[in-house]
């Protein structure tokens, strides 16, 4: 009984000695963080942007008033691997897209109503939006987009005439 008695004493003297020693320490002094800091630094920055394409010329080709394609030509500043060329948001591939020049380059582009069947289903009678636009490969970067109106008319040009505008 002794011992517990004395085992008890000690706990509650090394429980004093603790909260002693926890008062006795000195209190944390405050400091700032380092983000409020007052230097600072500034600059200008600007994003780059891309040319818009300049369209040359869009005509149509048709037989007895069928439409039977159009040719778009257009100028850039940057290479055929950055050029999009789109008919209502649906893109030609660049197969279709030749090259001259070494720089602005100059682009032509002879569109088939084959092939636009092929992309877009039967353009009789219907009105297409005709895009060019430079691009920066991997991104979402594109230029403003040069648009052109191709109208397609009816067969044998009963729908209305064709014409790109």
């Amino acid at each position: 009984m002794m011992r517990q008695v004395v085992r008890r004493v000690l706990a509650g003297a090394v429980g004093v000695a603790v909260l002693v020693g926890i008062a006795a320490v000195h209190p944390v002094e405050q400091s700032d963080a380092r983000f409020t800091d007052s230097d600072y630094g500034s600059g200008v920055f600007t994003a780059a942007t891309l040319a818009t394409p300049v369209v040359a010329s869009c005509t149509v080709t048709s037989v007895l008033g069928t439409f039977t394609g159009f040719t778009i030509t257009w100028t850039s500043p940057y290479p055929r691997v950055q050029q999009r060329l789109s008919i209502n948001n649906v893109a030609v591939d660049n197969t279709n897209v030749t090259q001259s020049g070494t720089g602005p380059y100059s682009y032509s582009a002879t569109i088939s109503s084959g092939l636009l069947n092929t992309l877009l289903g039967s353009l009789l009678g219907s009105t297409n939006t005709v895009r060019v636009e430079a691009i920066y490969a991997g991104t979402a970067w594109a230029s403003p987009a040069a648009t052109r109106t191709l109208s397609v008319g009816g067969l044998l040009g009963l729908g209305g005439n064709n014409t790109c505008t």
